[in-house]
């Protein structure tokens, strides 16, 4: 699960994207929920009152930790120099390549604008099959949210 939903989970995102968030993370019966040091060290870098409330929706949901190995790293740098991803946007790059290397089944993510997008899923499907990595599929929490409820 990338930094963004946790956020919504803790309503510090926008409050639409709360509900969803809130609701996934509760159905523990469902998922098993993950996060890296990605999501660790971005969540360190937010101001200390939204850093706590995130950090009290985690120690709720007890996720797994998952490294960033040295083959993580090559991953995203992969993705990178394909143009998946701008080079600016290194730590988005580093969230899908998490997901990747550990055959995650989904990477949950509220951000629109670089990861959960149709032609962004369709070149790292492209490059990860290439590569001989699996692809997560890329959803929103109301995505996964509303597959639980079937």
């Amino acid at each position: 699960m990338e930094t963004s939903v946790w956020g919504a989970a803790a309503n510090v995102e926008p409050a639409y994207y709360h509900d969803a968030a809130a609701k996934l993370l509760a159905r523990t019966d469902a998922y098993n929920f993950y996060l890296s040091r990605v999501v660790t060290e971005e969540i360190t870098a937010a101001a200390a009152p939204v850093r706590a409330l995130i950090e009290g929706v985690i120690i709720a949901c007890r996720p797994a930790e998952l490294g960033v190995t040295s083959d993580v790293l090559a991953l995203a740098d992969e993705y990178l120099r394909r143009g998946i991803f701008p080079p600016q946007y290194g730590n988005d790059a580093l969230h899908v390549a998490v997901a990747s290397y550990y055959a995650m089944d989904y990477l949950v993510s509220y951000n629109f604008k670089h990861i959960v997008r149709v032609s962004r899923r369709e070149l790292v499907k492209s490059a990860n099959v290439i590569l001989g990595y699996n692809t997560p599929m890329i959803v929103s929490a109301e995505e996964l949210a509303e597959e639980t409820e079937e």
